[in-house]
């Protein structure tokens, strides 16, 4: 209770260095290269120790002429040399499966961006569609405005202002009514 109180423990907590950040990649705990680097080094260190030291009491079985020594001591080797070998494979199949998701996640992502593309295409076409539709409307306006010398611009004026003017008889009947 009382750690939980102090700096350490709130530090230590967004670091991600509490139990809950177990089997959590180093992406997401905010760990630095140089800490995972250190944490590979202790096993191959390790399993260097072991070798040296097997190949010592061979080496000493053998000038001693100690032959259950001996074996012992290549047993030793085998054995690290196993354990040296099952931890790499297991590192090249987690580093495949996750090679295998990545290949997944990028394709799924590349398959979205051509879905994108396609969208993309598809409106910019559809908004060139629009555009032409409007500047022919807006020509074709033009061009009848100028056939009836001024006529339309002016007739759809008038209509505007009666439109106008309905609607404020509209409104004021309903404010009277309301």
């Amino acid at each position: 209770m009382e750690l939980e109180r102090t700096s350490l423990a709130s530090q230590s907590e967004r670091r991600g260095d509490g139990v809950k950040s177990l089997g959590r990649s180093r992406a997401s705990t905010g760990a630095t290269p140089d800490s995972t680097s250190s944490r590979a080094l202790t096993p191959l260190l390790v399993a260097e120790l072991l070798i040296i030291l097997a190949v010592g009491v061979t080496g000493y079985a053998v000038a001693a002429n100690d032959d259950i020594l001996a074996a012992i001591g290549l047993a030793g080797i085998a054995l690290t040399a196993m354990a040296i070998g099952l931890g790499a494979w297991a590192s090249m199949r987690r580093l495949a499966l996750r090679c295998e998701v990545l290949g997944r996640a990028r394709a799924e992502a590349e398959f979205a961006r051509y879905e994108l593309e396609v969208a993309n295409a598809e409106l910019e076409r559809r908004n060139a569609d629009l555009e032409a539709e409007r500047a022919a409307i807006f020509d074709g306006f033009d061009w009848i405005d100028e056939q009836s010398a001024g006529r339309l611009r002016k007739l759809l004026e008038a209509a505007g202002l009666e439109v106008a003017d309905l609607v404020d008889m509209v409104l004021d009947d309903t404010d009277e009514d309301g």
